[in-house]
């Protein structure tokens, strides 16, 4: 039969109580003080011996007074799980800076684009003094873009 995460959370606790060298007494009193109520130390000595269900609230309260994350409590090895964790996000991370590095490399592409078409269009302008200006909309979209200097923004703002 497979574990249920009740059965790791009572051998957890008690494996974690002890560790903290406190009774289940005051374990008990721990929890009442997260609670703001009474908790019975039977309560604490029922729940590490199965006897009886621990309460949600029952078990955030115990994660808290041991200083503990509750998913501590929950696995049956916290080091394989944290360690199993930490190679599912290492995998995503480099998944995603890949996603991130074709982008950059795509964004590059299309300013140095647009940069060399700026380029063309100052010099059309300078050659052909009859090319319409650019486009308001256009000329500011690419000044947020693309970074120009004034003498090539001036190339396409021709004054009429």
């Amino acid at each position: 039969m497979t574990p249920m995460p009740s059965d790791f959370f009572t051998r957890r606790l008690r494996t974690e109580r002890e560790r903290a060298e406190i009774s289940q007494a005051e374990l008990a009193r721990r929890m009442a003080a997260v609670l703001g109520t009474k908790v019975d130390p039977s309560a604490v000595t029922r729940i590490e011996q199965q006897q009886r269900a621990v309460r949600l609230d029952e078990a955030v309260a115990a994660a808290q007074a041991l200083d503990l994350p509750l998913v501590m409590l929950l696995v049956e090895d916290p080091a394989a799980e944290n360690q199993r964790r930490l190679h599912e996000y290492l995998t995503e991370l480099a998944a995603v800076e890949g996603q991130w590095n074709r982008s950059r490399a795509e964004i590059d592409r299309l300013t140095v684009a647009i940069k060399a078409l700026t380029d063309e269009r100052i010099q059309l302008a300078r050659a052909q003094p009859s090319t319409p200006p650019l486009d308001p909309e256009l000329a500011e979209a690419i000044d947020a873009r693309v970074p120009l200097d004034e003498s090539e923004r001036r190339g396409w703002e021709r004054e009429d």
